[in-house]
């Protein structure tokens, strides 16, 4: 998996790097497209299209426009272990 749009705000905002970064890790995108749903066991590969709206969506919910949707949706940032 690459990453979204915007990496040159990575250095901005670290928020946003974390989850871009985090979501580059994964390969469940093409889960995520199944037709069928999760009961579909062939999965499907994705565009590059497809990853690169992806991967900025999940970027954007790292910024702090994308911190106060989550928020409305009653989702918080946890605080850092000791």
């Amino acid at each position: 998996m690459g990453y979204g749009l915007h990496e040159y705000r990575f250095k901005e905002n670290p928020e946003e790097k974390r989850f871009a970064e985090t979501w580059s890790k994964e390969d469940i995108l093409k889960y995520i497209l199944l037709p069928g749903g999760v009961d579909q066991h062939f999965p499907v590969e994705p565009s590059e299209r497809d990853k690169v709206v992806a991967a900025t969506v999940i970027q954007w919910l790292g910024t702090p426009v994308g911190q106060c949707f989550l928020a409305e949706l009653g989702y918080r940032k946890r605080g850092k272990s000791p």
